[in-house]
């Protein structure tokens, strides 16, 4: 089974997520068993290094997994897993103490 992740960030008021992309990279070495993944309610933070646009942080909101299967003795068994970050007017500071 291969693991494909997409991150959605869902500003505050927005009706629909903004597609952030592939904001997480696995390697074919992880795939072998299901990555820990952050669960609905969670908050998380992806920091892009050099492209600030692209960070964003937030309350998981919604997970969906997509399951592709083949039925023929191939390679083809994939999960597509969509997370939808949205925006919380949380104050970080009060979540950790870094």
């Amino acid at each position: 089974m291969r693991y494909f992740f997409n991150y959605q960030y869902l500003p505050m008021g927005a009706e629909q997520p903004i597609d952030t992309g592939d904001a997480v990279q696995i390697t074919d070495e992880q795939t072998a068993k299901p990555p820990t993944l952050p669960a609905v309610g969670d908050y998380v933070r992806i920091n892009h290094v050099g492209v600030e646009e692209k960070s964003f942080a937030g309350r998981v909101k919604s997970r969906l997994f997509e399951y592709q299967v083949s039925d023929e003795q191939s390679d083809l068994h994939r999960c597509m897993i969509n997370i939808v970050v949205e925006e919380t007017d949380e104050d970080w500071g009060k979540l950790i103490k870094q």
